[in-house]
């Protein structure tokens, strides 16, 4: 948890040097699709999630944007009897290109990064490489440095076989530091 803490603190003061850097701490769902596991088609509930993404700028409208999220219900299986516990975190890195408008930016962005289920041991995600694209839109300055942030996102988890598609959608409170 120290390491975490260290991490987020240098980020934060990494994103004070930066062209325009923002922290959101959002909350949303998971939507996924199902996975092969033991040769049975297994189907993954949707999920909460919850987290942070501080984004940096590098050049006025171009940076990157790091997701921390965690999972209390991660992707559980529906037809394995023996799973009791699915918990789950991903964290991913993201390039991030931003459209400022007047009152709203919206946004594209992609990267890759973890993602992580634990709980009981048969479960069928376990530590997989992940992709995700998607966008949105950041309203700034609401009051003051606060604002809005709402997001959807595509993630792709598995390189080759037994890869699980999902959606995210989320929606968070944006604190603008710069």
């Amino acid at each position: 948890m120290r390491r975490l803490s260290l991490t987020v603190a240098l980020l934060i003061l990494f994103a004070t040097c930066s062209y325009g850097a923002d922290l959101t701490f959002y909350v949303g769902g998971i939507k996924p699709g199902s996975i092969n596991y033991n040769n049975v088609k297994t189907i993954l509930d949707s999920s909460p999630i919850f987290g942070f993404r501080l984004a940096t700028n590098f050049v006025p409208s171009f940076g990157m944007e790091h997701t921390i999220a965690f999972s209390s219900d991660y992707l559980f299986p529906k037809n394995i009897s023996a799973v009791r516990d699915a918990k789950g975190f991903v964290y991913n890195s993201n390039l991030i290109i931003n459209f400022p408008a007047k009152i709203v930016t919206p946004y594209l962005t992609a990267g890759a990064g973890l993602m992580h289920q634990y709980g009981d041991s048969n479960l069928p995600i376990g530590t997989r490489f992940a992709f995700n694209y998607g966008g949105g839109v950041k309203v700034p300055h609401m009051a003051g440095p606060l604002g809005l942030r709402f997001d959807v996102r595509g993630y792709t988890a598995g390189l080759i076989s037994n890869k699980v598609n999902m959606l995210e959608v989320s929606g968070g409170i944006l604190l603008s530091l710069k």
